[in-house]
């Protein structure tokens, strides 16, 4: 059987790692310091786990410290604090940092609706997102994958989130809460539908892409673009080294991410990974649909009151870093 469930030892001292980070272990990025760069521990980071295993930064000569996390919204919050200076982070935690912060984006890191699902136990009696009403539902406050859950998903079957028990639950502790029968569905992220399938603890109801187009967003913080320009466009680099792993050796890009979970204390399968892999597109440039969406996004966090103005995305979508780093600019 997988298990994605941190001994407790392990599981400590990653959530030590993290709290730290957001709280005031990092340093802000300065003149001469290495840049911080954050992802989470989830598919979303795959592109960051490939540059980070394979030197990939510093080959290109970026001098880069990472740190990794369990969402990306204490990425957002590590960011807005100054503490990271790039991070991969969903779009809901992007348009509050937009908005709130300096946070700019300077590439897309994947689109990741397919990496999204409702994922319901094989024994809780629910067959369709009717169902879910009543049900307890884990779901990690905060991210994307919650927003497009409770604003898109449940009103698409005339649900709203009074009508399920929301539970908050890490994505990392989603699949052993749902195998304790302590929730009957969650809303998460890869790799923990694909574990949910392949251990036979439960099915995919459906993932988001019917929903939602999900742009995962490398942001950065605008000062540290505008100081340190150059450091940044190298970074750059590496990503788009780590990209090109991605794009052309599966079987390598596979290799380095399930190395990475189990690093981390996980014990995952290679089917698990490969499975997870085949639902990423990872699509670096700014598509022309991303400012409409975000555009929708932030009127909804306006209503919600979850964010005072409108950001100006001619502002905070800046191509020109990778386009530098690909040598057109």
């Amino acid at each position: 059987m997988t298990k994605l469930v941190l001994r407790r030892r392990d599981f400590l001292s990653l959530t030590g790692a993290t709290l730290a980070a957001a709280a005031g272990g990092l340093r802000a990025q300065a003149a001469g310091a290495p840049l911080n760069f954050g992802y989470q521990n989830t598919s979303w980071g795959a592109i960051g786990m490939i540059a980070q295993s394979q030197d990939m930064f510093k080959k290109a000569g970026a001098d880069v410290a990472v740190h990794t996390f369990d969402s990306g919204k204490t990425t957002r919050d590590a960011m807005i604090s100054g503490r990271i200076d790039i991070g991969v982070i969903g779009s809901t935690p992007f348009v509050v940092g937009a908005a709130k912060g300096e946070l700019e984006a300077i590439g897309l890191a994947l689109y990741g609706s397919k990496t999204l699902a409702v994922v319901v136990g094989l024994k809780s009696g629910i067959n369709s997102l009717k169902d879910l009403k009543g049900k307890r539902v884990g779901s990690q406050l905060g991210s994307a994958t919650d927003a497009v859950f409770q604003n898109k998903i449940l009103p698409s079957v005339g649900l709203s989130k009074n009508d399920v028990q929301i539970v908050n639950v890490r994505f990392q502790n989603h699949i052993s809460a749902l195998a304790s029968g302590s929730i009957d569905a969650f809303a998460g992220v890869e790799p923990f539908p694909s574990v949910a399938e392949v251990d036979k603890l439960g099915k995919v109801l459906t993932d988001y892409s019917p929903y939602d187009l999900q742009p995962i967003i490398l942001a950065a913080n605008k000062p540290v673009v505008d100081k340190n320009k150059d450091a940044v466009i190298a970074f750059m680099r590496g990503w788009l080294a780590a990209v090109k792993v991605y794009q052309d050796n599966r079987d390598e890009a596979t290799a380095i991410v399930l190395k990475h979970f189990k690093d981390q204390g996980f014990s995952v399968t290679d089917k698990v990974i490969k499975l997870m892999l085949s639902k990423i597109d990872v699509t670096p440039d700014f598509g022309p649909q991303l400012k409409s969406y975000l555009t929708d996004e932030a009127k909804t966090l306006l209503a919600q009151n979850k964010i005072a103005t409108m950001p100006n995305w001619d502002q905070r979508l800046n191509a020109g870093i990778l386009a530098a780093a690909r040598g057109k600019a």
